[in-house]
């Protein structure tokens, strides 16, 4: 079994996202919101799973919301 995922910190980090909309990456957002790296990491893949929003990571790996 994996870890519970925090919805509170699922949500601060989708906020930080939609706010810098492309312009950031994982451990931007790690340092805007006073988180280890890893603990972005581990939130990561629950977008898309237990949200119904979804990211994408360009080339250079920086993060935005995918608008289909």
């Amino acid at each position: 079994m994996g870890r519970k995922i925090n919805s509170e910190r699922l949500a601060q980090v989708l906020s930080a996202i939609e706010r810098n909309d492309g312009k950031v990456r994982a451990a931007d957002i790690a340092k805007q919101l006073g988180l280890h790296p890893q603990m972005i990491a581990r939130l990561l893949p629950a977008f898309g799973a237990d949200t119904e929003h979804l990211l994408y990571e360009d080339e250079q790996g920086y993060l935005g919301i995918f608008k289909g």
